[in-house]
């Protein structure tokens, strides 16, 4: 289990309503952008051959499950795995139950990877294949995606405006997703370089273990995103609370990391899946 605290949160940064998704545009971008640059060649020729080619194509594949999910609602529990508060192990019979909306984030991207694999799956089936674990891989290391506390993984938790009186009152949720990074003005090739950069000092560890990512998402989770003031495990305040310099800085670092990783992790994933051993 990964444990960072918010001390080992800053070493990482370089000197420098409803559940709609994880991350926003721009982290999802950000995750595809990393995993594009870590790639093979023969990876990104394969990626191309089932989304169209360039990494422009790739970086947006990377939304498309939040954009059919609407359309598609038996995919709606698919973004996320709701491991209790308090509770370090995932249990598949408590966390991933088969229901009309879909089952868990961990489930779906083994049946993506292994419908991926697939040689008798025709090309478009394959590219959403492909699709799913694009954007699963980023949904996966999004702490607030592995975790509940009687909150709908944060979405109950009201949170001040980040920008002051500029704006508008939030949720926990969606400041994880999108008002964290929002608050930069790093363009999203800027931001994927500068973390593909921080990889060669932090590298990542990209052996695939679904259920493990899972865990160190939710211990995140707990050790850091749940640091806000008022927390408790009986749910959320009835109060919105306000995050801090301290709480948000040690918010964006673990984004920058969470970022890398599922940037890391993808691209690994996707050089053996792509171009499977002869």
């Amino acid at each position: 289990m990964v444990l960072v605290t918010a001390a080992a949160a800053l070493a990482l940064i370089p000197s420098a309503s409803i559940r709609l998704r994880a991350w926003g545009a721009q982290g999802h971008h950000i995750v595809a952008r990393i995993a594009w640059s870590l790639m093979s060649p023969p990876a990104r020729e394969a990626a191309g051959a089932l989304l169209g080619p360039g990494l422009e194509t790739f970086a947006a594949s990377a939304t498309w499950a939040d954009e059919v999910r609407s359309a598609r609602p038996e995919t709606y529990n698919w973004h996320f795995v709701d491991i209790p508060v308090g509770t370090p192990k995932y249990d598949a019979a408590r966390d991933c139950p088969p229901t009309d909306k879909g089952d868990c984030i961990i489930a779906a991207l083994e049946r993506s990877l292994k419908d991926l694999a697939d040689p008798q799956r025709s090309q478009e089936l394959k590219g959403e294949s492909l699709k799913f674990v694009i954007h699963f891989i980023g949904d996966l290391h999004q702490p607030l995606h592995a975790i509940d506390n009687h909150d709908r993984g944060g979405n109950d938790v009201k949170v001040e405006a980040l920008r002051g009186e500029e704006g508008r009152g939030t949720n926990l949720h969606a400041v994880w997703d999108t008002g964290l990074i929002n608050l930069s003005d790093e363009t999203e090739p800027a931001r994927a370089a500068r973390l593909v950069s921080d990889l060669t000092q932090h590298p990542a560890d990209v052996r695939l273990n679904l259920v493990q990512w899972a865990e160190d998402s939710h211990a995140l989770a707990e050790q850091v995103t749940y640091r806000y003031p008022g927390f408790t495990p009986a749910g959320p305040p009835a109060a919105p609370v306000t995050l801090d310099s301290a709480y948000r800085t040690a918010a964006i670092a673990l984004i920058d990391r969470q970022l890398a990783v599922a940037g890391a992790r993808l691209a690994a994933i996707l050089n053996t899946a792509l171009v499977p051993r002869r």
